[in-house]
């Protein structure tokens, strides 16, 4: 199985650097705009299947893709939402900093035995985005999927498809509306491309230009 995996387009929120996990948040102009044109990278695909988180931001940026495959099935499951940051949601990265501190370095630096306040554990996440990825590999066996998902959900998928320490995550930058392929095959899964925005151009948002995911 090939597995297309594409991050949301920019948000309103990642735009004025707010942390937003479960919460609900628009895309923004920009991402608007990058999600048309992940839209036409990927029209001449042949794709079997559209998964999307129901979170709007990615479903916007599924929807674009889907506009150019309109006969292609399009299902919503919440196993690709984003990890819930639970007291951090709504909060500024500048909030976080002053506040969370050391919450904050052991997210980045140790994620799976990390739990921002409030919200869900790594394990959680990390369970259900594992279950998700072995239910479509049995479900879409030799079939091209599609996955509009999260920052959290992506890098899980690439770690494992690697093989990584999952504490190691962190250390993977996923572009919004960008592109990583992974191949699934009776022996060793591949990872054919990470965070590919070529099609972007002048639209995509650098590391820099993201403070809260």
């Amino acid at each position: 199985m090939r597995m297309t995996i594409v991050r949301h387009g920019e948000s309103e929120w990642n735009r004025i650097h707010r942390y937003q996990g479960q919460l609900d948040a628009p895309l923004s102009e920009l991402g608007l705009r990058q999600a048309e044109a992940l839209g036409e990278r990927l029209k001449h695909e042949t794709i079997h299947q559209i998964y999307s988180s129901p979170l709007q931001r990615a479903a916007r940026t599924a929807g674009a893709i889907a506009a150019h495959h309109p006969q292609v099935p399009f299902a919503y499951n919440d196993a690709l939402l984003e990890i819930h940051h639970g007291e951090w949601q709504g909060k500024f990265a500048d909030e976080i900093t002053a506040n969370y501190a050391e919450g904050l370095r052991e997210w980045r630096e140790h994620p799976t035995r990390s739990q921002m306040p409030g919200g869900e554990s790594f394990s959680n996440v990390l369970k259900r985005t594992l279950d998700f990825r072995e239910q479509i590999t049995t479900l879409h066996r030799d079939q091209h999927v599609l996955v509009s998902t999260h920052d959290v959900v992506v890098k899980i998928l690439i770690a494992d498809a690697l093989g990584m320490n999952m504490d190691r995550i962190n250390r993977i930058w996923v572009a919004n509306a960008s592109i990583s392929v992974i191949e699934y095959s009776d022996e060793l899964p591949y990872l054919v491309s990470l965070s590919e925005a070529s099609h972007l151009g002048l639209l995509a948002v650098g590391r820099e230009g993201q403070k809260a995911l």
